[in-house]
């Protein structure tokens, strides 16, 4: 007996370790598991690159030479193969689905959003492929588009992108069952709560109305009348709410994901370092769209994420251009920066130091202060006197600002006092009355003088959905990323391809007529960031009073390394 108990008891110890190795397995931060795809016909169809590293060349209307990311597939026919259009030209799909079995204009109809002028053809071949490439004529001996580039490749070359091109958006992405998809939003632990229920009470509206208005559709499909309602599911909400420091969000994002996959995150909310969550986006290939955020990944190293702007960064490079367009001072005096010393408080002041670095001469001097601390009374008597700032720019929220021992007048030949709309939130900071009449504020939102009747849809949604007015950034910000979701999930048909649910929301951001707190947004191929702008406001009347632009909408470049393009 005590040996069989002895058994039984490292049995048990052999279960428990396995059951932990299985737990840490399900926490782990890897991507899950893909079918390896055909690297070298991936380059040469995203990059424009051969297995050889050399770029790849194609000539495009008889003369004009293309090579390397120029022209690569993705250029026109998009990462996804499914094409869309230019202008008057349709660009045909070449997916698998599509390329290498013969084809009718109703069954491409299926599988791409446009499709006018489609014929039949027969199935391309390894050797019809070839010839498309090369001499630009299709397996029915029909000239292809002049627009087609004709590409030197060799047969390898060809074996391998035909090999790529099978498999491509050939799969249902992760999180879509024949009847359910799912969805997630994120937020994150540093959230205001009346902002996350804000945020949630949209969501959740939305999916009801999106579940109840695709009842009869379902049922169509079930009877399978059309092809179309084929792609009809019942939409699967869910929140995940992380907690901890941001060092260890992305494994609890990585469990959650495992648990239960998601198709995409719509919307999400962050106060402060949203980089764990854009690397979990990237990792997983998660279209992550429009989380409601001041301080998004701006590296540009991501396909998957997609934001309203580059936050308080942009503010900085819109600032910036403010300076240098219409305060002379700027360009030969002295700029002062105060900022907590901490990697998110310094982004915004290397934004603005990159951007008028070279440009004009002018002294920019920064005043980083410790993480939690206040500015002493000397600090800013020495401001006052020593540096004879013509500019101060603040990167504090309003609480911090307020806490400031300022002194009492401002020195002379300063000119403006500048602070962030995103940090403050939107609302001045009770100075001191000297300091009153310097402030002015980078406004990255529609302002409230047109605000009311942009949102005027938006708030008649919600009372008849019974929901309270609230945040209104947040509110609105959550509606336009259900609503252009929606909008790019009804042109997918039975396409439910990842990349081609991004291809579709790049298209429709500008076009949606859904209302979000920014007043112009836009997307080209590769882009993510949508508003690209901002306006630098007063408060005439005080901190109670409405903000007045003193600017124009100023698009601004970025000044920090970054990419617009990431095919």
């Amino acid at each position: 007996m005590p040996m069989g108990c002895a058994a039984i008891r490292a049995t048990r110890r052999v279960l428990a370790g396995m059951l932990l190795l299985l737990t840490q397995n399900v926490l782990a931060v890897e991507a899950p598991d893909r079918a390896a795809p055909n690297r070298a016909g991936q380059s040469i169809y995203r990059d424009g690159l051969l297995a050889s590293g050399q770029p790849v060349r194609a000539t495009v209307q008889k003369s004009v030479v293309l090579k390397g990311a120029d022209a690569a597939c993705a250029k026109c026919h998009r990462r996804s193969g499914l094409g869309g259009s230019e202008g008057q030209n349709v660009i045909r799909p070449i997916t698998g689905k599509l390329l290498f079995w013969p084809t009718h204009a109703e069954r491409t109809g299926w599988f791409a959003a446009s499709t006018k002028g489609a014929t039949g053809r027969p199935a391309y071949t390894r050797a019809t492929l070839a010839r498309a490439l090369r001499e630009g004529v299709d397996p029915a001996g029909r000239a292809l588009d002049p627009l087609m580039p004709r590409y030197a490749l060799s047969d390898a070359d060809i074996a391998q992108l035909k090999a790529y091109l099978e498999g491509l958006s050939t799969t249902t992405a992760p999180g879509v069952t024949d009847t359910e998809i799912h969805f997630s939003t994120i937020i994150a632990p540093d959230v205001q709560p009346d902002k996350r229920d804000a945020m949630l009470e949209v969501m959740q509206a939305f999916f009801r109305d999106k579940n109840a208005g695709t009842r009869q559709e379902t049922r169509r499909r079930e009877i399978g009348r059309k092809q179309m309602y084929r792609g009809y599911r019942t939409w699967v909400f869910h929140p995940w709410v992380l907690s901890g420091p941001p060092e260890t969000w992305r494994e609890q994002l990585a469990a959650y994901y495992r648990r239960q996959p998601v198709f995409a995150v719509i919307g999400g909310l962050g106060g402060g370092d949203w980089q764990p969550v854009h690397g979990f986006c990237e990792a997983f290939e998660v279209p992550c769209v429009f989380p409601d955020v001041d301080y998004p990944d701006v590296s540009g190293t991501g396909y998957y994420p997609i934001y309203f702007s580059r936050g308080v960064t942009l503010e900085a490079e819109v600032l910036a251009k403010h300076l240098l367009e219409t305060d002379s001072s700027s360009k030969s005096g002295t700029v002062v920066q105060i900022y907590r010393d901490h990697a998110l408080g310094r982004l915004p002041a290397q934004a603005l130091r990159a951007a008028l670095q070279g440009k004009g001469e002018k002294t920019i001097i920064d005043y980083p202060l410790a993480a939690a601390s206040r500015m002493p009374a000397e600090s800013l008597t020495k401001l006052a006197g020593k540096e004879s700032p013509s500019v101060l720019v603040v990167w504090l929220d309003s609480a911090e600002l307020e806490a400031l021992e300022w002194a009492d007048s401002p020195p002379a030949g300063l000119s403006a006092i500048y602070v962030s709309a995103s940090l403050s939130p939107m609302r001045p900071p009770n100075l001191p009355e000297n300091w009153r009449s310097k402030l002015h504020m980078v406004y990255p939102f529609e302002l409230p003088v047109t605000r009311e009747q942009r949102l005027t849809r938006l708030n008649a949604w919600l009372r008849a959905r019974n929901i309270p007015l609230g945040d209104e950034r947040t509110q609105a910000n959550a509606f336009f990323a259900a609503m252009v979701t929606g909008e790019a999930m009804s042109h997918l048909g039975e396409n439910f391809s990842r990349d081609y649910f991004i291809e579709r929301i790049e298209q429709m951001t500008q076009t949606s007529l859904s209302p979000s707190f920014y007043p112009r947004l836009s997307l080209g191929p590769g882009q993510r960031f949508a508003s690209k702008g901002g306006y630098v406001v007063r408060f005439p009347d005080g901190a109670g009073s409405a903000p007045v632009a003193v600017s124009d909408w100023l698009i601004a470049e970025p000044a920090l390394p970054s990419s617009h393009s990431v095919q």
